[in-house]
């Protein structure tokens, strides 16, 4: 008599006795005694011609058991003294049709390439209009907002304006100054060849009031900033506190999305300020090392260099700028599934997202200031 061991799991027992042509099974012939009855059947029927298994002794049967007993009926070994109890679960599992599964059809690799780019225009085609419903919502919530000031949570505002632009002084300074150094080095580099190296302080001023201060500063506010919103608000929604918003009757566009796109369009203006200050600050240290020019002479040469309409440039760019940032950051974060898998996924999404339409918006500003000619 061949028997399992039972496992430190505490495994029922099963054994198989083997006599003449017979097999005799006893025991439980469930999941977890299965791996034992498949090795000690394939053991007994490798020394011994089977041709009939008797069930008599089996006391506990369930579907995998009943499985394994079908498919050696199958192979033409008769199965007697059947428990009534068991007779209609080996009638029901031994009347399956089991089949593999087809393999799925290969496309090849040109029709593959078709089918997703046809899946990635039409994806991109739906998120387009997705952002732009979700914009329009946002502009109709914050013209409410205005016009109905006592809706206007002003300490949740002034928490945005904190968290997305005081606390982000620092970075915004630093980077400011390093890109205004890698400008001047590389102006001077290039243009003092020609003599021309004077051109540096024009160089630098109008690149970092028209364009790399407010641009710079929008993508840093949108890693920051913006991959905040997206989790704070991912996790509210996973969390279902976005439901229980709702059930109470409260708005989560008044509550969650305005107060975060007024603190931002408030915030990132004046970031770009403190970016365009710093940034002609690193101007000037770069010129008085390379090209001799005293702190006391820079501002006049950078005065002469600008007017006023460097700035406004700017300046314009970044209350839209904070409102493309705030919307779409606000839009993933209220498209999270539950998971958190699917914070992160949205998080990435919505920087991804961000950052590419400040990059689109400000080619499309640089076409209109040069039409109207500013």
């Amino acid at each position: 008599m061949m028997r399992a061991q039972p496992s430190p799991s505490s495994a029922p027992s099963f054994s198989v006795e083997a006599e003449n042509d017979t097999l005799r099974l006893s025991g439980a012939l469930d999941i977890r005694s299965l791996g034992n009855a498949e090795a000690l059947l394939k053991s007994a029927r490798s020394k011994h011609k089977i041709r009939s298994i008797d069930l008599g002794g089996i006391d506990v049967l369930d579907t995998p058991g009943a499985l394994l007993l079908c498919t050696l009926h199958k192979a033409d070994v008769e199965l007697t003294a059947v428990r009534p109890e068991h007779r209609a679960l080996l009638d029901l599992v031994c009347g399956l049709q089991l089949q593999r599964l087809p393999r799925p059809r290969k496309l090849s690799p040109w029709r593959e390439s078709v089918t997703q780019l046809g899946k990635s225009a039409y994806a991109a085609w739906t998120d387009m209009i997705d952002v732009i419903g979700f914009l329009g919502r946002a502009a109709a919530a914050v013209g409410h907002a205005f016009i109905h000031p006592g809706e206007l949570r002003l300490p949740s505002i002034s928490r945005q304006v904190t968290e997305t632009g005081v606390y982000a002084l620092p970075i915004i300074g630093l980077l400011a100054v390093m890109i205004s150094i890698v400008i001047a080095y590389q102006g001077v580099a290039q243009l003092r060849p020609y003599g021309g190296e004077d051109l540096t302080v024009d160089l630098v001023a109008v690149s970092v009031l028209r364009e790399m201060g407010v641009l710079i500063t929008a993508i840093m506010v949108a890693g920051r900033s913006g991959s905040a919103f997206t989790a704070e608000i991912g996790v509210m929604r996973s969390r279902e506190e976005i439901d229980a918003l709702n059930v109470m009757g409260l708005d989560p566009m008044v509550l969650l999305v305005v107060p975060r796109i007024l603190g931002l369009v408030i915030a990132l203006p004046l970031l770009t300020f403190f970016a365009d200050l710093m940034g002609l600050a690193g101007g000037a240290i770069v010129g008085n090392v390379l090209l001799g020019i005293s702190p006391l002479q820079y501002p006049d040469l950078a005065r002469r260099a600008i007017d006023g309409s460097d700035l406004f440039v700017g300046l314009f760019k970044a209350p839209v700028f904070a409102f493309v940032i705030a919307v779409v950051s606000c839009m993933h974060g209220l498209r999270v599934s539950g998971s958190a898998e699917s914070v992160g996924r949205e998080t990435t999404r919505a920087v991804v997202k961000a950052i590419f339409l400040v990059i689109v918006l400000d080619a499309l500003f640089s076409i209109l200031f040069e039409r109207l000619g500013l």
